[in-house]
């Protein structure tokens, strides 16, 4: 595959020695054919060249791991329902990475193009403070390789 969007994340991982794991272009579309959904191809990208893991997202607490990927998404629906907030997304989207079992998200919506913009929700923060609403909602970049580049620049290698 080649990279039309994440560069810098070829660089990053070359320049770190950083092992990877790709997910493999079946695995992809098997997650694609299973949940019935068509992802964007900046994301492809990422997942087939980072793999399964990439430490400028986990590190700050994130799990971005290809394995938890259906679950993250299936719990942010069940958390959406269960935090009255289910009409708050309306269109398809697909978690990318969560924290404390998908209640707080980042996500993109599968409509919005190959380099889809990056969008945050903290469900209980969302819920709990409405007079700050914006600060828990929104979102965080115009890009997906935007999103991934804030994350490899504020990356620091001693917190591994």
């Amino acid at each position: 595959m080649s990279l039309q969007y994440i560069q810098k994340v070829e660089d990053f991982i070359t320049k770190s020695n950083k092992k990877s794991f790709p997910v493999l272009p079946d695995e992809i579309n098997d997650l694609e054919k299973k949940n019935k959904i068509t992802l964007p191809k900046s994301y492809k990208e990422f997942l087939f060249f980072t793999g399964k893991y990439f430490a400028p997202l986990d590190i700050n607490g994130l799990s971005a791991e290809f394995l938890i990927l259906e679950k993250a998404n299936e719990n942010a629906r069940s958390n959406l329902k269960e935090y009255g907030l289910e009409k708050l997304i309306t269109k398809d989207f697909w978690v990318i990475a969560e924290m404390d079992g998908s209640v707080f998200i980042h996500y993109i919506f599968l409509d919005e193009g190959d380099n889809p913009p990056v969008y945050t929700l903290d469900m209980e923060g969302y819920t709990e403070f409405p007079d700050m609403r914006d600060e828990f909602y929104g979102k965080m970049t115009n890009s997906f390789s935007d999103y991934v580049e804030a994350y490899i620049e504020s990356y620091d290698p001693k917190y591994d």
